[in-house]
């Protein structure tokens, strides 16, 4: 069997005539568009702040003057701080340990031998680990208190033949 051969169309090209549109279709074309357009650009996201007013949006500018001062004093502890160890550095490095002060037995922490002994110089904390002579971080001097023994609820401390025992208080025992 032969397959059957289509009819061929006709070579006669298409015409194609352009689309007119009245003006008035024309004017609400593009107010349909400009519609369109408005609407998603009253969707888009806005900053929080943007949609207070009054009082909030006072609160919203007095939140952020107090973050920048924040920042601003942040930075000038951080550079006096610097500033002190720069000094500290150039002269002759003596422990805070070593200063003279009230001392004060903090606490007690840990379990079986791993014991550890929070000690208060002046108004400084410090913390002695047991097996441990300097305080935690601290480098050796000799005039700094250094840990004898913690035993029970005591702490022996010596400095330059000075031996002194802090106990916790009888209601912490």
């Amino acid at each position: 069997m032969k397959p059957k051969r289509l009819s061929r169309m006709s070579s006669a090209r298409p015409s194609y005539r352009p689309i007119t549109v009245s003006t008035r279709a024309k004017s609400s074309i593009e107010a349909t568009v400009l519609g369109m357009f408005l609407g998603l650009c009253a969707m888009a996201p806005r900053p929080a702040w943007a949609s207070l007013d009054g009082p909030a949006a006072d609160q919203m500018s007095v939140r952020e003057l107090m973050r920048i001062e924040t920042d601003l004093a942040l930075g000038r502890a951080r550079k006096s701080l610097r500033n002190l160890d720069k000094k500290s550095q150039g002269a002759e490095e003596e422990s805070p340990v070593s200063r003279s002060g009230s001392l004060k037995l903090v606490g007690i922490y840990g379990v079986g031998k791993k014991l550890l002994a929070e000690v208060e110089i002046g108004a400084q904390a410090y913390v002695y680990m047991r097996g441990h002579a300097l305080p935690v971080g601290m480098k050796a001097s000799a005039s700094s208190y250094k840990l004898r023994g913690i035993s029970g609820s005591c702490v022996q401390l010596e400095r330059k033949e000075e031996a002194h025992t802090l106990c916790l208080s009888p209601a912490w025992r």
